[in-house]
């Protein structure tokens, strides 16, 4: 209402723009329509107080020719007639005007609350979804750490695993060599064996004999 109040008298006060051909009844008399200018001619019509008129033409004797809604034309003292509407009139021009401005600002008040929850609903949205990026992220580098990882460990089993096989090579060299050395130290021994065998069989030969002339050269002496 504090704002209503001031707007009334602002609106009362200001002039209202309207055609300069309409003029309307002031809000003090009933005047009367005549066929002429002056008391002498026929009434026509009693016009009330606030009735618009329209302008038809302006005399020098103090009488405006006029024009009803409904198209009946007399003549009127100019005296009687005022450029805007009337004090009461006008309350309810500005009395409409504020209901006007009044269901506005209620339908801007509707939109603006609306905007508010929206915008709050937004911003909360806004606010769960950088948290849940912020956690896509921490898992995206979570994923990229144990990829970094599983890289490095898939090289470091490459690397073992050529060195496995570098080690199962030599491995398979050693055994072959060891073979070898088996079989040389077989044949080695074999070999050894079958010398002593045959210096056995020599000297079990030679050895008689040997004790034979010993024998016989000590009988000649």
């Amino acid at each position: 209402m504090k704002f209503i109040l001031p707007l009334a008298c602002l609106l009362l006060s200001s002039s209202i723009a309207f055609a300069e051909d309409f003029r309307y009844v002031s809000d003090k008399f009933s005047i009367t329509m005549r066929t002429g200018q002056g008391t002498e001619h026929k009434i026509i019509k009693s016009v009330k107080t606030g009735t618009k008129l329209e302008l038809i033409e302006v005399s020098d004797k103090g009488y405006s020719k006029v024009r009803l809604a409904n198209g009946t034309e007399g003549w009127v003292l100019s005296r009687y007639l005022v450029e805007q509407p009337v004090a009461k009139d006008r309350l309810v021009i500005a009395e409409k005007k504020i209901n006007t401005l009044q269901t506005k600002t209620k339908e801007l008040n509707k939109q603006l609350k609306s905007f508010k929850s929206n915008n709050s609903a937004l911003q909360k949205e806004r606010n769960q979804l950088s948290k849940s990026n912020a956690k896509l992220q921490k898992e995206l580098d979570k994923i990229k750490e144990i990829a970094s990882n599983q890289i490095a460990l898939n090289t470091e089993n490459k690397s073992l695993k050529e060195q496995v096989l570098s080690l199962k090579r030599e491995m398979q060299l050693v055994q072959q060599e060891n073979m070898q050395l088996n079989d040389r130290s077989t044949r080695d021994w074999f070999l050894i064996g079958a010398g002593v065998f045959v210096v056995g069989i020599i000297m079990g030969i030679v050895l008689p004999n040997l004790r034979f002339r010993r024998k016989q050269s000590w009988s000649s002496l």
